[in-house]
């Protein structure tokens, strides 16, 4: 089976920044996110979506530009984004909210956005960081496209879900994977062996048709989010080694 999207070379896809605004404009105009997205707002899948769409650019050798200040002056300006971190401490605030929290955070990407140069430049950082001040995204590609499949069987050889999305917990991965494959579409590769995979967990019965694979592996781990996410990544080999169709 392929090991990579079979498509011309990537262009660059909008930065993470830009592509939370429309997040947040859809959220203003429908009151929930579009199909495109994952159901109602949820913290947890903001975040994995959030580290799933960077990584996917990082791997696609994309530079945000100015845009990837804004954890910086979330962080060290406005001090929105505590120790424990911003999607925790929202939802504390919001008595565990999450829409409320979801807008919160994304109401602080467009007051990023809105920012003057003369108000970014006056931010303290490091000549790296001020070396991104003005500047366009970039790409440099240093190796193919990485596909969907792919990095996941990435993540299941190293083991250690925590170090790819944070708290271990399905929606989080859901969002990580969404976030990956937008990047990849917007970046205008066709991944099509993850739509093969998912036909094949419900042609396998292993995700009941109308279910998805986060509803049906939690229910089978007997919400052991761990559990299910591990149980994904062992499909995702297991499909792998099939012998390609003729």
């Amino acid at each position: 089976m392929s090991q990579q999207p079979r498509s011309p070379a990537a262009k660059a896809p909008p930065t993470l920044v830009e592509v939370l605004l429309q997040i947040r404009g859809d959220l203003r105009v429908h009151q929930a996110p579009p199909d495109l997205y994952m159901g109602i707002p949820n913290v947890g899948w903001i975040k994995g979506f959030t580290v799933g769409y960077w990584r996917c650019t990082c791997q696609l050798g994309m530079a945000e530009g100015q845009d990837q200040l804004f954890n910086l002056w979330l962080h060290d300006v406005k001090k929105a984004w505590p120790a424990e971190g911003w999607a925790e401490a929202y939802l504390r605030e919001f008595d565990g909210g999450h829409t409320r929290a979801v807008r919160k955070y994304l109401d602080y990407v467009a007051e990023f956005r809105s920012l003057s140069p003369e108000e970014l430049a006056a931010m303290p950082m490091s000549s790296a960081e001020r070396s991104c001040l003005g500047k366009s995204p970039t790409m440099r590609p240093t190796q193919p496209p990485v596909a969907t499949l792919d990095d996941l069987l990435e993540i299941r050889r190293v083991g250690r879900i925590l170090m790819y999305i944070g708290e271990v917990r399905v929606e989080r991965m859901a969002g990580y994977i969404d976030g990956y494959r937008l990047c990849l579409a917007l970046a205008g590769l066709k991944d099509e062996e993850y739509l093969r995979f998912e036909r094949w967990l419900q042609d396998t019965g292993r995700v009941p048709p109308g279910h998805t694979w986060v509803e049906a592996f939690l229910q089978a781990t007997h919400g052991d989010h761990e559990a299910a996410i591990h149980r994904l990544l062992d499909c995702a080999a297991e499909f792998r080694a099939l012998p390609a169709a003729p």
